[in-house]
């Protein structure tokens, strides 16, 4: 348990977004398809750097936010990379739609960054240095909830 200033225990918060089935699915198909592709042609040495980017890309598929009562942390599947904010660093916190031709990943946007494994909102953080953070999330609404309640009082 983490505590407000107030002294009222507060949980740590925590959401997952992965992408669809479908969308992983259709890489992990095109995967196989590039690894039999390269054994067949190149040999076994031929997959060596195919099969080491499906594991990195395969990494992009599911990213956890937890917010506790200090700080925001996002991170993808295989706890890298990660990224963490101090409340205390940010100003506002809004929910925005994003384009698709973002894809999933992270992003450098206009003013910032987009951390997304999917979908098209985002929570967007301003950054007291005037940057911002673009998260997406299954429920952004319930994320901004979350991180505007645990924003330290200014």
């Amino acid at each position: 348990m983490d505590r407000y200033a107030d002294g009222v225990a507060q949980a740590t918060y925590t959401t997952q977004h992965e992408l669809s089935q479908r969308i992983q699915v259709a890489v992990a198909g095109v995967a196989i398809f590039v690894l039999g592709w390269s054994l067949l042609v190149r040999g076994l040495t031929g997959i060596l750097f195919p099969l080491a980017v499906f594991v990195a890309v395969a990494g992009f598929r599911r990213m956890k936010v937890e917010v506790n009562a200090t700080m925001l942390t996002v991170a993808f599947d295989y706890g890298w990379p990660r990224r963490t904010v101090e409340l205390v660093d940010i100003d506002d916190v809004s929910v925005h739609r994003m384009r698709a031709i973002y894809g999933w990943g992270i992003r450098v946007v206009r003013n910032g960054t987009l951390w997304r494994a999917a979908g098209q909102n985002a929570v967007r953080l301003e950054l007291s240095r005037g940057r911002y953070l673009y998260i997406g999330a299954a429920d952004c609404e319930e994320l901004a909830r979350e991180v505007s309640e645990r924003l330290p009082a200014r």
